[in-house]
């Protein structure tokens, strides 16, 4: 078979779907590409034995048709140092020899047989199906990806727990420290369904919803959820178990408010932090009047920051610490001009609410205390 394909159309998409791969895998053949030529159309696939991306590129110059796995590393490395221009692939799917051509050159390599590649089979006929837009899902998941627990000790937060219900659609993270609530409004209704992506799982599907404007499709069950989008599927397997009632860790009724403006407070966080206390990172924040102190000291090695900025406080004088790192990223990932803090006391989590524009999404981030002196 005879396929010609653009050298830089087919490097990116690659590189894309390599991301799914492992280099640690029992299976030789899935550190393989599976390529597959139908009419004028090449069907790649990438796995890691748990999430398989399948992908369609439209090719030129057809002859025949097959399909046959492609070492992705060397493939990759090929086309990675090639300037654009068209390339001819020739593949004998007897002796499995791959001729690549290009304008002064040419690459020739052995395939495996697509015989040793495994395809799942399709969902059961209890899987559910629903749609989103995938503007909304992208960013459901690209503000809650920061908040992802990242240890063994408890699997059941390595990911960003959707859910959808009537008019509402909600993506959650947490790793018992901080925690964020993207709340979306739909204006289909939908049936009350809910699973939880894996922390790889949602980088990838993050990732193919940032280049695509049409609603993806999720077809999932107990145990998978399948995404389709416009040019790609996506199936992967989704973590079991039940996610923590995240609302009722959530306070309620905080007597302390205030509301400043991010982006200064990102800033002084930034600069404060340089002289904050190695070992646990805290950010000290004294909010009284229509000042907010922010502080930093690390006693080891003598130094200290303290920066004050205005905000619109009401409520008792609060002095209460937190992990710098984490007040970055909680800013980091808001888009507003202005967020307002929610404050208990100083052994109370703070409750951070960016002030949207739009009244069809609402963000919360919930932050716990360190002890401060």
């Amino acid at each position: 078979m005879k396929f010609l394909v653009t050298s830089t159309t087919l490097a990116n998409k690659l590189a894309e779907m390599s991301k799914v791969m492992t280099s640690k895998t029992a299976s030789p053949i899935l550190s393989h590409f599976l390529f597959e030529l139908e009419g004028e159309n090449l069907q790649i696939t990438a796995s890691d034995g748990e999430c398989f991306q399948h992908s369609v590129l439209p090719v030129a110059t057809v002859e025949g048709s097959g399909k046959v796995c492609l070492p992705a590393d060397r493939l990759l490395n090929a086309l990675r140092n090639m300037p654009e221009q068209p390339i001819g692939f020739t593949i004998n799917e007897t002796t499995l020899n791959i001729t690549v051509k290009y304008t002064n050159g040419h690459y020739e390599f052995v395939g495996n047989s697509a015989d040793e590649y495994s395809i799942p089979t399709s969902l059961n006929h209890d899987a559910k199906q629903v749609q989103i837009e995938a503007k909304m899902l992208n960013t459901a998941i690209s503000q809650s990806l920061f908040a992802v627990a990242t240890d063994d000790l408890r699997p059941i937060m390595n990911g960003v727990y959707l859910t959808m219900k009537e008019e509402m659609f909600q993506s959650v993270a947490t790793d018992g420290l901080k925690l964020v609530r993207n709340t979306y409004k739909l204006e289909t209704p939908l049936e009350e369904v809910s699973f939880l992506l894996p922390t790889k799982a949602a980088k990838i599907i993050n990732n193919l919803t940032s280049k695509v404007t049409k609603p993806v499709t999720i077809n999932f069950n107990e145990r998978e959820a399948i995404f389709v989008l416009e040019n790609d599927t996506f199936r992967c397997r989704l973590l079991e178990g039940r996610y923590p009632n995240y609302n009722s860790v959530i306070p309620q009724n905080n007597p302390n408010s205030a509301t400043i403006e991010r982006e200064s407070l990102l800033s002084a966080i930034k600069r404060v932090g340089l002289f904050s206390s190695t070992a646990n990172g805290c950010i000290v924040m004294n909010f009284s009047g229509i000042n907010l102190n922010v502080s930093g000291k690390d006693i080891d090695y003598s130094t200290s920051a303290e920066e004050v900025l205005f905000c619109s406080y009401s409520g008792e004088n609060v002095k209460i610490g937190f992990k710098g790192e984490h007040l970055k990223q909680i800013l980091e990932n808001t888009k507003s001009k202005e967020v307002i803090f929610q404050l208990g006391d100083h052994s109370r989590a703070a409750v951070i609410i960016p002030i949207n524009e739009d009244e069809n999404i609402e963000n919360l981030s919930l932050l716990m205390p360190i002890l401060v002196d």
